[in-house]
């Protein structure tokens, strides 16, 4: 196969690109370069502005790809180039997209057919991937552009440039207080990037009918709190927790802690019943290969603990 990888320098995608690479397939990459990148031998790598309909117009040339992976297409401007350019010439176009597009749900699991809008968590990046699956959308339905789109819930694993799971093992190894919002009982789900990528791989080895929509994630679920225990347990450390009210302090979830206290998960049995994928990597297994790649890193993501500490010095004062 002909692969071509829009993105692919970051988490998800470069994880993508290490299955790629252990394949034979021809994988061809665009992205702007703005990481120094080892690529596997079988991928070319071209420095790309997708938003700069010229430079990608020269880039692609004549190409045509079997399969195109979209990594990187966030908003409606991500889009117009890619859609123009490559029309007629990917046998199929698959868009990684979030399950924050759904809105606020009345039942869950969320499955593919729940309702989509702003959610009132996700808010403007949910609504702007929404939107690009809707031009998507409207150009299979238009121009029999062929697409899938897939919609991942909390991302996690090794190389997560994300400060989530990190955000628990740093405050955990400094003997920090941990500020769980709301006392942290929402429930949650997380899909490693493994398996996610492994699904991914998946759509290009077998036919899917265009304008097919996926949930892919995690099959456990796991409470706030339930996550820091897993994580202090994996560590062999103690932690201490606060419950706090973030609004009461002026701050939001996600300012003292790396998730919303909201519960919200999928079920990706419509993409298992078809492909015969089930994640392969338990949550613990995951965030355990997670810790040890973090003890060994050189390099960590920054940490900003001053919201948490104005909380923690009005709770004691108060």
């Amino acid at each position: 196969m002909n692969i071509l990888v829009l993105g692919g320098s970051n988490f998800i995608g470069w994880k993508l690109l290490a299955v790629l690479g252990q394949t034979g397939h021809r994988v061809t990459v665009f992205n702007r370069g703005n990481q120094q990148r080892q690529y596997p031998k079988n991928v070319v790598h071209h420095i790309v502005d997708r938003r700069d309909e010229k430079q990608l117009a020269s880039a692609l040339g004549s190409e045509q790809f079997d399969v195109a992976y979209d990594m990187c297409g966030y908003v409606e401007d991500d889009m117009v180039h890619v859609l123009k350019i490559l029309r007629g010439r990917v046998g199929k176009y698959v868009f990684v997209s979030t399950a924050a597009t759904y809105a606020d749900p009345f039942l869950l699991p969320l499955t593919e057919e729940a309702k989509q809008g702003v959610h009132s968590r996700w808010g403007a990046y949910g609504a702007a991937k929404l939107a690009c699956e809707r031009m998507l959308l409207s150009a299979h339905e238009h121009s029999s552009s062929p697409c899938v789109i897939v919609r991942p819930s909390y991302v996690y694993g090794v190389g997560n440039s994300i400060n989530r799971e990190a955000f628990i093992f740093d405050r955990i190894s400094k003997g920090r207080t941990l500020l769980l919002p709301s006392g942290g009982e929402a429930i949650m789900q997380l899909g490693e990037v493994g398996d996610l990528c492994q699904a991914l791989y998946l759509l290009a080895e077998h036919h899917v009918a265009s304008g097919e929509c996926y949930n892919i994630s995690g099959s456990e679920l796991v409470t706030l709190s339930g996550l820091v225990q897993l994580i202090s347990d994996i560590m062999g450390a103690d932690f201490q927790t606060v419950t706090v009210n973030p609004q009461a302090h002026g701050v939001t979830d996600r300012d003292i802690f790396p998730f919303d206290n909201c519960s919200y998960f999928t079920t990706s049995q419509k993409f298992s019943n078809q492909f015969g994928w089930k994640p392969q990597v338990s949550l613990r297994a995951g965030l355990e290969a997670t810790y040890a790649d973090w003890l060994r890193a050189s390099k960590r993501l920054l940490n900003d603990y001053e919201k948490e500490d104005t909380v923690l010095a009005n709770i004691r004062s108060g």
